[in-house]
């Protein structure tokens, strides 16, 4: 039987995370000894810690007891890195430097780890998980090929012609094994009768989106990944510490929507999804979970201690735009608000403060200067 794996986070434990329950030594021992019994520990182990991710990681044990055997068959557990030095060791191992970080450990091979990159919420993590349990690169055919392709937020299948010497194939499997914590990877059925595939070619699924992609110029690597990121990439996708980076990378302006509500998180990438694919040449517009980081709002312009709002950024010269109409955040309200942008009837934030922009307009003589200014956002 194919191991399944050991799902491991990690944590420091702090004086507001005291409701979660750590394993011991001897637990986690134990677990350690009932997988080598089994040669080639079964199961998976879910380790994490922070006041934030508790609730989350409550909601994903449920969702686990409802999941396939597999997901049934592991443990969602938590580790402390500082309890002891066996912990250190362990969390060592596993590569961990911050908290909370989340590993599967599929004790294929020694220090076996695979990081999770993904939010701390409960259904991209248990999404991750379901992903990790298969095989790196599944067998599709016309049986099967709807619900395949409907299985996870980004799914990738590959169909390759007879005699196809370029090595696609080989380049395709090596990147599923890149990317399978991200996403889904197919491969058409061969033989006679099952692909009748004159040219090569992968097509890509973006759920998220509704987009669907497909490409033939395989013929490199670098083709390929340009190809997984060009349809992988949300329209809207959430802002981390681990990918915050590749947005300012790009010079492009930020719309930033805050919230610690999933509900109104979906609500709001379901309305402004049209506008983020009218204006994904010039802007990104991202989410931020003001759970996981209650400080992103402020740093934003916004008041201190929101949990909920808009603004834009504009990387290139640091102008932040915090919107302050008190409109329901709609499609048409926020490109009204960036038109606004565009024609210099909003200010940015004064450098160095946040919260409520309002103020008298007479502070000094540069206001009027400022209110000419042109703005390049978009």
């Amino acid at each position: 039987m194919r191991p399944v794996g050991v799902l491991i986070g990690a944590a420091f434990l702090a004086a507001n995370t005291a409701a979660w329950h750590h394993l011991t030594e001897a637990e986690m021992t134990a677990v350690e000894g009932s997988h080598e019994a089994n040669e080639g520990r079964s199961g998976y182990q879910l380790v994490a810690s922070s006041q934030a991710l508790e609730p989350e990681w409550l909601k994903l044990r449920k969702m686990a007891t409802l999941g396939t055997p597999a997901v049934r068959a592991g443990k969602i557990t938590s580790i402390d890195c500082t309890a002891s030095p066996f912990f250190q060791q362990l969390c060592q191992e596993a590569h961990i430097k911050s908290y909370p970080t989340i590993r599967l450990d599929r004790h294929e091979s020694i220090q076996d780890y695979e990081r999770y990159r993904g939010p701390h919420r409960a259904s991209p993590i248990m999404a991750f998980l379901r992903r990790s349990l298969k095989p790196s690169v599944s067998t599709v055919d016309e049986k099967n090929v709807t619900d395949f392709t409907a299985s996870d937020y980004v799914v990738f299948v590959g169909s390759f012609a007879a005699g196809d010497e370029s090595r696609a194939k080989d380049r395709y499997q090596e990147a599923a094994v890149r990317y399978r914590d991200r996403f889904s990877f197919g491969l058409k059925a061969e033989g006679p009768g099952k692909n009748k595939e004159e040219k090569s070619k992968v097509t890509c699924w973006n759920n998220l989106d509704d987009e669907k992609h497909e490409t033939t110029q395989l013929g490199t690597r670098e083709m390929l990944e340009a190809f997984i990121k060009l349809c992988s990439i949300p329209l809207i996708p959430e802002m981390t510490r681990r990918n915050e980076l590749s947005f300012y990378e790009t010079g492009k302006s930020i719309v930033h929507y805050f919230t610690r509500n999933d509900r109104e998180r979906d609500d709001y990438v379901k309305q402004i999804r049209p506008l983020a694919n009218k204006y994904r040449e010039y802007l990104h517009f991202t989410t931020t979970d003001v759970n996981e980081y209650p400080d992103a709002p402020e740093m934003m312009g916004l008041e201190w201690g929101s949990s909920k709002g808009l603004s834009v950024q504009n990387p290139n010269n640091g102008d932040i735009y915090p919107y302050t109409g008190g409109q329901t955040l709609s499609a048409s309200v926020v490109e009204l608000f960036l038109s606004e942008i565009i024609q210099g009837k909003v200010k940015p934030l004064a450098r160095g403060t946040s919260g409520d922009r309002s103020g008298d307009d007479d502070d000094d003589d540069d206001d009027d200067d400022d209110a000419r200014r042109e703005h390049e956002e978009l």
